[in-house]
């Protein structure tokens, strides 16, 4: 049963930026180092770890951000072919510190903890209008390690 979208916008999966040789190189030398002390003090599993981690998110950062379609519809939050239904999600959060801006998603489940979802076609407040009719607003923090390695460039 396909419901009307109330409003519709595109924005990115995440900020993409370019890296130089130099970003490689540091990030390299420092999962190397790391990879070494654990291999010294015999623990080989962490010292295999750290490289298997650190090759999948230097990885993850050097592929682009592709393009997806959000749409909030009376159901739920539609990201492309995923839909987050409304009884599934707890509250939402659209903090102004942020450029571009974001909404914020707590959801019940328990290992999708929060969803981050960029603005960057449509008025914010437009969003926070028609997502109050649905779930409640509560402030929400994304976490450390995601600014942090957002920071980095990851």
């Amino acid at each position: 049963m396909a419901t009307e979208p109330l409003i519709t916008w595109q924005a990115p999966t995440h900020i993409h930026k370019e890296k130089r040789t130099d970003w490689y190189w540091v990030v390299g030398i420092i999962t190397l180092a790391l990879a070494a002390v654990s291999f010294m003090f015999g623990e080989v599993i962490t010292g295999l770890f750290i490289i298997v981690a650190a090759a999948a998110l230097v990885l993850h950062a050097s592929h682009p951000a592709h393009t997806v379609t959000y749409e909030i519809n009376d159901r739920g939050i539609r990201a492309d072919d995923t839909l987050y239904p409304f009884l599934t999600l707890e509250s939402f959060c659209i903090p102004h510190d942020h450029v571009p801006h974001r909404l914020l998603i707590k959801s019940r489940k328990v290992f999708m903890p929060l969803i981050v979802i960029y603005i960057d076609e449509v008025d914010p407040e437009e969003i926070r209008e028609i997502m109050l009719k649905y779930i409640a607003e509560t402030e929400h923090r994304e976490p450390l390690l995601k600014l942090l390695l957002e920071r980095v460039g990851f």
